[in-house]
């Protein structure tokens, strides 16, 4: 049978400081960073996989072999899982399978299993990139050059057969800053930051990245604090292909004063000329509220606090007047109360690309005190009628049908203790793959936070917690 590829950025180094690319940058700050890469078998049988780690200062390459994985379960690799993986080790991962697989990247400097720093804090998922949506042409939405302490950089991993340097442009405030990184071998990745290019630094400097290549790459942005002694944010997300835009896109979570959290939803026009663009604001009654900006061209805009809205959670719709956009939200505590920001990011999904059916291979109940919260949109005309299945140390755990409205989102945490089952609730302090199954196409992601051990569905934004971290689903054929 044929293998399937997917490409895994992993961009930080183990146990070691952050080994910066050039030294023109210097990537997130401080050291102990290390992943958690985990992968769900979304085919109809056994996985055979092979993971190959690519070093980025070298030729070294790293395979590794696991165990065949069983239709809907998930295995997480991290660093001593590879073997011979160095101390120090940054680069990328290639995992082939004969079965397709989804792969989330947990990126982190927390302190754990003899990984991470003290007071490590930062945290970020973004979601690993299937070989055939690598494309030689991506953009980013965001990017960020010591903005109010925050800096944006770029993994850029070549997913072709032939080495290639890759052209990247960032735009800022109607001005283009070219970049062309030094040539990487296929599997490898670089690092790229706005200062590379000469983009000024400071408060106010937003913008958005494109890049063009001679072969397909794969690529995540990173967010972190420009200058700390020990990294506590991170927030992820990854480039977007042509195939991944859109002319109508969606998000389905966007916050305002909403338990102290607000989101700002950065939108760029991917089209060729200047366009009117819409966002569409959804409650969870399916009442919407608009508003309206001009973009140019490979420009971006911020949508925050907007006044057409009220506080709360809603959902939102992002339309371009004449040709496709691209749109990631940020999430923040707004304003700061406790001593560490906790910062989160995912990626808006184009409308083309919505099915019936998502999966989602890490979630977690109360599992070594992170719990994860599962937004889905219905991005369908009529009421949408939807099942989840989780599958946890092999055994699937199904819930009855639970309804949301056409355009609105459903939040659904802490599951295992609520009256959602068809039959057996799903056990407390679990890892479990989910499949979610709809009568109408629908969009998702995941919002992974710390929680309160004594209420383990209490949240605890305190000086114990650490960064909260959002992902997409991934949707499948039905």
């Amino acid at each position: 049978m044929k293998k399937r590829t997917l490409v895994v950025i992993l961009v930080f180094a183990m146990l070691l400081t952050f080994v910066a690319v050039s030294s023109a940058q210097s990537g997130p700050p401080g050291s102990g960073y290390w992943f958690g890469a985990t992968h769900q078998n979304v085919g109809d049988a056994n996985a055979s996989v092979q993971i190959t780690a690519y070093s980025s200062t070298s030729n070294a390459t790293y395979p590794y072999t696991p165990a065949a994985l069983a239709p809907g379960a998930s295995i997480n690799v991290g660093p001593s899982d590879i073997p011979n993986l160095p101390a120090g080790f940054i680069g990328s991962i290639v995992t082939a399978s004969d079965q397709p697989l989804v792969a989330l990247v947990n990126l982190t400097n927390r302190a754990a299993g003899g990984n991470g720093v003290t007071g490590g804090l930062a945290a970020a998922i973004y979601s690993g990139i299937d070989g055939a949506s690598a494309s030689t042409d991506l953009v980013f939405p965001l990017a960020k050059n010591s903005h109010f302490n925050k800096t944006t950089t770029f993994y850029l991993q070549n997913a072709g057969a032939s080495a290639a340097s890759i052209d990247v442009t960032f735009n800022f405030k109607g001005v283009a800053y070219p970049y062309t990184t030094p040539s990487i071998a296929p599997g490898q990745m670089v690092a790229v930051d706005p200062g590379l290019a000469g983009v000024p630094s400071g408060n106010g400097n937003v913008g958005a990245m494109s890049l063009t290549s001679t072969q397909p790459i794969a690529g995540a942005m990173i967010e972190h604090e420009a200058v700390a002694t020990v990294g506590t944010v991170l927030q992820g997300s990854s480039g977007f292909a042509p195939a991944q835009l859109d002319q109508v896109v969606y998000c389905p979570a966007v916050k305002k004063s909403f338990f102290g959290r607000t989101s700002g939803v950065q939108v760029q026009n991917a089209h060729n000329a200047a366009q009117d663009i819409t966002i569409y604001y959804v409650d969870s009654a399916g009442v919407e509220k608009s508003h309206m900006v001009n973009v140019a061209a490979g420009e971006s805009t911020t949508f925050i606090n907007d006044a057409v809205i009220g506080n709360g959670n809603f959902s939102a719709r992002i339309e371009g007047a004449l040709g496709n956009v691209a749109a990631i939200v940020n999430e923040s505590e707004l304003p700061l109360v406790n001593a560490n920001q906790t910062s989160t990011t995912y990626n808006c999904q184009a409308e083309s690309t919505a099915t019936a059916k998502a999966s989602y291979p890490a979630y977690k109940e109360n599992r070594f005190g992170r719990t994860t919260a599962l937004q889905i949109q219905n991005i369908g005309n009529a009421e949408a009628n939807v099942t989840m299945t989780f599958n946890a140390g092999g055994t699937n755990y199904t819930t009855s049908a639970q309804k949301i409205k056409s355009g609105a989102s459903g939040v659904f945490v802490c599951v295992s203790a609520k009256s959602i089952w068809s039959g057996t609730a799903m056990p407390n302090n679990t890892l479990a793959g989910v499949t979610i199954q709809s009568d109408q196409p629908i969009v998702a992601i995941a919002n992974e936070a710390s929680w309160a051990s004594v209420n383990p569905c209490s949240p605890n934004n305190g000086t114990g917690s650490f960064d909260k971290a959002t992902s997409n689903a991934f949707n499948l054929a039905p």
